[in-house]
This record gives structure tokens, C-alpha cells and sequence, in this order.
């Protein structure tokens, strides 16, 4: 993983790994696309509540990535899942509910959904 000092680089492996939009990173972030592009330019750093929401989406990244794999990830991201009420985990994001991504993918982890 980058270091979080180089946020630029944060946000291009968000955008890859995830398969997301730069507005998506934004919504699940909390904070307007153009600070996702300042951040992109290493011309601010997430501060506070930013920073932390910006870490639970690296997290979730690392958990999706390392449980199915990036091409699999971006399918799931992009699938309706019973758990969001036939909302898709990318739209959780957009919602700024990275916290209920997470508990979908802790539940597909732990055998819940089979």
C-alpha cells in the first residue's frame, strides 16, 4: 500500500482496485470531488473526519481485494445485494456508508450469505 502522505496515489489504487469513479471515492469520503482532485494533486492531505473515512475506505479495499480479488471486487461493488435491500455496496459508497459495505462484505466473509 502507498504511503497516506501520498494521497495521490491513494486515490488512483481506490479508483483501480475498486473499479470507482473519483465522485464515488468523494461520496464515500464525505468531501466535494474537487478536494478528491487537490488530494489526486498532493496539494492537501485528508484532514480529521476526512482522513478517517478515507482510511475505512482503504480498509474495506484491502478486505474486498484480498477476499475475492480486483476483477471479482468490481463485480461485487456492482451487484444487489440482499443484505442493502437490493442496493448495490457501490451504491452504499455513494451513500457514505462505507460502514454498511463492510458489514456486507463481513457477512459474505463469514458464510452468512450462502
Amino acid at each position: 500500500m502507498a504511503n497516506i502522505l501520498d494521497v495521490g496515489h491513494v486515490v488512483d489504487e481506490l479508483e483501480q482496485d475498486l473499479g470507482v469513479s473519483p465522485e464515488t471515492i468523494a461520496l464515500a469520503v464525505h468531501v466535494d470531488r474537487r478536494t478528491i482532485e487537490r488530494w489526486r494533486a498532493n496539494v492537501s492531505v485528508p484532514q480529521g473526519l476526512s482522513r478517517e473515512r478515507l482510511a475505512e475506505l482503504i480498509e474495506l479495499r484491502d478486505q474486498l481485494v484480498e477476499m475475492l480479488g480486483r476483477e471479482a471486487a468490481h463485480a461485487w461493488l456492482r451487484s444487489p445485494s440482499r443484505y442493502l435491500g437490493e442496493f448495490t455496496p457501490e451504491e452504499a459508497l455513494k451513500a457514505g456508508r462505507v460502514d454498511r459495505v463492510r458489514a456486507d462484505l463481513d457477512g459474505l466473509a463469514a458464510g452468512i450469505y450462502l
